[in-house]
């Protein structure tokens, strides 16, 4: 390879910035480099702090969803059975239940009934004491609608069922 400083000819080079200007120079040469320098994901040589700012603004720059985190668990909208299931499987009345982690009767009846939605702090007793979990990652809104669909009625059914009434 060629020294574009000195013009000697050397097996390796290394690109370095001098007065502003990215060259290769070979190890003699590499005294008079202001510093080292970074080709980007462009192709563009740049010093390393700039290749750093830039990496850092791209990051900032792209868009993303503050409303939701990937991976992030919600409390499963059957919360209310799956706490009566298990203190039944575990032979427990409401009010056992209750005594075992420090919460009155009447709030083990709301939770089962659906009308109290826990905690965290009791979200984690309850799976601990009962062994369970309560907490899921969110389906997505478009596998609910597939999963939630059903063929209703439609006009020509209507007009059919009204034909063979006659």
């Amino acid at each position: 390879m060629l020294c574009e400083l000195c013009g000697a000819e050397v097996p390796r080079t290394k690109l370095v910035m001098v007065e502003g200007a990215a060259v290769n120079v070979c190890g003699k040469c590499e005294r008079f480099s202001s510093s080292a320098a970074v080709k980007t994901k462009d192709g563009e040589v740049v010093l390393p702090d700039v290749a750093q700012r830039l990496d850092s603004r791209e990051k900032r720059r792209t868009e993303r969803d503050i409303y939701q985190t990937p991976g992030e668990k919600e409390l499963a909208t059957d919360y209310s059975e799956r706490i009566r299931m298990a203190r039944q499987k575990m032979g427990m009345n409401q009010e056992e239940l209750g005594r075992l982690i420090n919460e009155k009767k009447g709030v083990i009846v709301n939770l089962e009934n659906g009308s109290m939605v826990p905690n965290d702090k009791l979200i984690s007793k309850l799976c601990r004491t009962l062994n369970i979990t309560l907490m899921e990652v969110p389906q997505e809104a478009e596998e609910q609608k597939k999963a939630e669909y059903t063929r209703g009625l439609t006009l020509g059914d209507f007009i059919k069922v009204k034909e063979k009434k006659k």
